[in-house]
């Protein structure tokens, strides 16, 4: 194949110029968008994944040989304001795509997955496979860095066929809301007696013992009957120490979880109902977008939302040292461990600060 350009940046230069802080990922490489060729939005429409992502605009530029493998780049712009970079290919050489990996790792180290994940690039004997076509039915292998405004992906699919993908996106910066939240806290949507099922005896517990024999905190696991939220019927409360103390003054955190595959319209309701509590969360995001909308009905990983707060029920900021933490609210779904969960980070300061005695 003839190649009307080579790309003579590395992915190790192009990766450290990134962690540098450097965000111009198209003068990095030393490319103009006015280079790329726009897609009509027709063609957009004809692609479903692409509607429900949010993509407003893409753009091509075929032929042209990155980091020694990717053939293509496309950018595609997101209605949010995020710009993705996508560089792909089609290979089944397993020593080309374990030399993109390891090179993200010595710069960008393990990343958001680690060898213990099955679909991470740590594990050889999977990519392997995967070359020779030994995979499941919409198999990936991914792994997901995070460098302030960049996320970087690697992504090696089975459907389509073969198709390894570098993407780079720059999120836009969202003003964050710091303004005090005056329309209560989670412990109002609550309906479970707290004080009163840590009296009771827990159904199982686990205690975290250091190297020098002492117990640092211990894991309380409770049944819950009835659910809360109508969908939560496993408990978790840990807290610091080796034995319970009911005052809570000691660091307390919840965590629900449940048992049973819970349906969408329930996640869907429980997150409307946190953010209209809380409005945009820690990272300035609010109301829940299409494409998380088909996370959370595939059963697929979801960071969901975060509210961090300060004293005032803001949302802290780290960086104001005349600024103290509280609690934290955090609603995600797991695909590799609990799926769907709720938890109240710093409990005990939650209901110092916030809950009426």
């Amino acid at each position: 194949m003839f190649f009307n350009k080579k790309i003579k940046t590395t992915l190790t230069e192009f990766l450290t110029e990134i962690k540098s802080g450097n965000e111009n990922i198209l003068g990095i490489l030393g490319l103009k968008e006015s280079s790329f060729n726009n897609v009509s939005y027709d063609q957009i429409l004809e692609n479903p994944a692409d509607i429900a992502s949010g993509v407003i605009g893409v753009k091509t530029k075929f032929n042209t040989k990155a980091f020694d493998l990717f053939d293509n780049i496309l950018l595609k712009e997101i209605d949010n304001g995020d710009l993705k970079h996508i560089f792909y290919t089609t290979t089944r050489d397993f020593n080309k795509i374990n030399s993109i990996a390891e090179t993200i790792y010595s710069v960008l180290e393990t990343g958001y997955f680690d060898a213990e994940v099955p679909s991470s690039f740590k594990d050889k004997e999977k990519l392997r496979n995967f070359t020779k076509g030994i995979f499941g039915q919409d198999e990936e292998i991914m792994n997901l860095w995070l460098i302030d405004n960049i996320t970087v992906l690697l992504q090696y699919r089975s459907q389509p066929m073969f198709e390894f993908s570098l993407f780079v996106t720059k999120n836009k910066e969202k003003d964050i809301d710091r303004k005090s939240r005056i329309k209560g806290n989670i412990t109002e949507l609550l309906k479970t007696d707290i004080d009163s099922i840590f009296l009771e005896q827990e159904d199982s517990k686990t205690e975290n013992i250091e190297d020098d024999g002492t117990i640092s905190f211990v894991r309380y696991y409770y049944e819950l009957t009835p659910t809360e939220l109508n969908v939560f019927d496993q408990l978790e409360i840990q807290q610091g120490g080796n034995e319970k103390d009911h005052t809570f003054h000691k660091g307390t955190n919840l965590t629900f979880t449940s048992s049973k595959d819970i349906p969408l319209t329930d996640m869907v309701e429980i997150a409307e109902k946190l953010i209209k509590m809380y409005g945009a969360d820690n990272g300035g995001t609010e109301e829940l977008e299409i494409h998380e909308l088909d996370l959370l009905e595939e059963r697929k990983n979801w960071t969901g939302r975060s509210w961090g707060f300060n004293e005032v029920h803001g949302i802290y900021d780290v960086d104001n040292p005349n600024e103290q933490s509280t609690y934290s609210v955090w609603l995600s779904y797991d695909e590799y461990g609990f799926g769907f969960t709720l938890s109240i980070i710093g409990y005990h300061y939650l209901r110092e600060y916030f809950v009426a005695e």
